[in-house]
C-alpha cells in the first residue's frame, strides 16, 4: 500500500499540478487580452486628444470614459 501512495506523490501529483497551471493560464488569457485591447484604446485616445488646457489626468480620465464606453 505504501508503495501505492509513493508512486502517486511521486507521478501524479505533479503532473496535475502542470495541468492545473495551464488550465489557470488558458483561463487568465481572455482577460490579460482584454486588459492589453484596454489600454491600447486609452493609449491611442489619449495621444489623439488635442485638448491643450487639459491636465494628463484628465486627459486619462476621458479616455478611460470613452473606452468603457460612457460618453461625456
Amino acid at each position: 500500500m505504501s508503495q501505492a501512495r509513493e508512486l502517486i506523490n511521486a507521478h501524479l501529483y505533479p503532473v496535475l499540478f502542470i495541468f492545473a497551471v495551464i488550465y489557470g493560464a488558458i483561463q487568465i488569457s481572455p482577460m490579460a487580452n482584454q486588459a492589453r485591447y484596454f489600454n491600447h484604446c486609452v493609449d491611442e485616445v489619449i495621444r489623439e486628444s488635442n485638448v491643450e488646457k487639459m491636465s494628463f489626468s484628465e486627459k486619462r480620465a476621458v479616455a478611460v470614459r470613452l473606452c468603457n464606453g460612457t460618453s461625456l
